[in-house]
């Protein structure tokens, strides 16, 4: 199953950036996604995990946005976290998060519309794993979430090192602590992603960015 995972998934760093593309993309490979991942020696969520744990008590109310199938909701679960709602693009890849049992709630949402469906300040924390990739309007979908988590609530995201330079992550967040939108803001080293993975490798790394909501 390695090798396939690897062959079927050749253009990972490229596909399509418009959300019914993502949708489909991720639907298509909901059911073998956690093996594919797990053959690429995938730890983000694991990392991501930690790193809130670090931050936050474990009867934060924690949002997984771009939960995909629940890695990282389980990675979160495993951390101690026992409140996690999700949302996602991808129908089918909710389906299987749901299976898990590991989120208290799921919702499919468009993350490239705004403004979400969900109330203001209404999370403790927010993880984005792997999902900036695909929205690509940088400060409008921070803004969104730190909208969503209250102030004080912690906020861990991974972009793509790649992404980072591209897209001038590290403006966007200097522009929205100036807006006092956020505030302690980390950004770690660029660090393995998918190193098992021919295409990411140690060609494509990946940020962890924490920061407070003001």
């Amino acid at each position: 199953m390695k090798s396939s995972s690897r062959s079927t998934h050749n253009g990972l760093s490229n596909i399509p950036r418009a959300s019914a593309q993502v949708a489909k993309y991720y639907d298509d490979w909901a059911t073998e996604y956690n093996e594919s991942l797990a053959n690429w020696n995938y730890d983000a969520p694991e990392q991501v995990a930690f790193i809130l744990r670090s931050k936050l008590p474990p009867d934060s109310v924690i949002l997984d946005a771009g939960c995909g199938t629940g890695l990282s909701g389980s990675a979160l679960k495993l951390a101690g976290f026992s409140t996690i709602h999700g949302i996602d693009v991808s129908p089918r890849s909710l389906e299987v998060a749901g299976n898990s049992g590991t989120y208290h709630s799921l919702q499919t949402m468009d993350m490239q519309q705004f403004p979400f469906a969900l109330p203001d300040s209404h999370y403790d924390g927010l993880i984005c794993v792997g999902v900036l990739t695909y929205l690509t309007d940088s400060a409008a979908t921070l803004r969104e979430f730190s909208r969503i988590v209250r102030p004080g609530g912690v906020m861990v995201l991974t972009q793509r090192s790649d992404l980072f330079i591209e897209r001038k992550f590290e403006t966007v967040l200097v522009k929205l602590s100036s807006e006092r939108l956020i505030e302690h803001v980390r950004i770690s080293e660029p660090r393995p992603y998918l190193p098992a993975n021919d295409e990411f490798s140690d060609k494509i790394l990946v940020h962890y960015i924490t920061c407070t909501v003001v």
